[in-house]
């Protein structure tokens, strides 16, 4: 079982419907639980069994298909 928390801006409305959509991505996997909370102004990062990954490249926001794919990647199904 992989429990992934993403942490959203809680006042960014782009930043989260973004978080619900990549939320909504991840909850289609059995082995998978997801928790969305906020976090700091302007935050969106996404952690996986204590690992982190950065929901913004800049000001711009990741895809979610690829952070949906880094979630799910070897290298974080792995760690820990």
């Amino acid at each position: 079982m992989r429990t992934v928390t993403i942490r959203r801006c809680p006042v960014c409305p782009n930043i989260g419907s973004h978080s619900d959509q990549l939320a909504a991505t991840l909850r289609a996997d059995p082995d998978t639980t997801v928790n969305v909370v906020d976090g700091a102004k302007g935050e969106f990062t996404i952690e996986v069994d204590g690992r982190r990954i950065e929901g913004k490249s800049g000001d711009s926001l990741r895809d979610a298909s690829e952070l949906t794919a880094e979630v799910r990647g070897p290298e974080v199904a792995t760690a820990g």
